[in-house]
């Protein structure tokens, strides 16, 4: 899991650096409930994190993220759900920060992602985390946990190839 989100990380270190050359200090916004692997892909790639607060519910605060954007920003991450409570980040909400600050928006579905689709088809009402949200840029998903994959196994998946170009690293 860890993997797919520091990949993740690396794609958009990477595709800022192409689209956005002015940004000399990148950094990412991610929920103070976010995934430990945010931090480890900042560390191992030079760049800043920035926590924001959640809500008494355990979800980001779309306002404190807004507030949070500047001209440094090169990511927003949500979680689907998140790891510490398992509450679902409001991605919709962030969807529409992403493309009213044109900014890629990662959504963390390492935990959910093999199970949410399956619970919504089952009738209960979820809230799109998804490609059906505009705005959601990428998202991982772990196949270990109820993909039924061996440990460690996920996948990253990007909304384009011009972001998942950036991911790849070639010697």
């Amino acid at each position: 899991g860890s993997e797919s989100i520091v990949m993740a990380v690396k794609a958009y270190r990477d595709f800022a650096h192409k689209t956005k050359p002015h940004i000399t200090e990148p950094e990412i916004l991610i929920p103070a409930t976010a995934h430990a692997a945010f931090e480890k892909a900042a560390h191992y790639f030079g760049l800043k994190t920035v926590h924001i607060p959640v809500t008494g519910r355990y979800e980001v605060d779309v306002e404190k993220m807004r507030a949070a954007i500047s001209v440094n920003t090169i990511l927003l991450v949500g979680s689907a759900p998140n790891y510490p409570q398992g509450v679902m980040d409001p991605i919709e909400a962030l969807g529409e920060l992403a493309i009213e600050a044109d900014i890629p928006l990662h959504v963390d579905a390492c935990l959910g992602g093999f199970i949410i689709p399956f619970i919504e088809k089952l009738g209960y009402d979820i809230a799109p985390f998804d490609f059906r949200v505009k705005g959601v840029t990428s998202i991982s998903a772990d196949v270990h946990k109820y993909g039924y994959a061996a440990k460690g196994a996920s996948v990253l998946l990007f909304r384009d190839e011009s972001l998942r170009r950036s991911q790849y690293f070639a010697y």
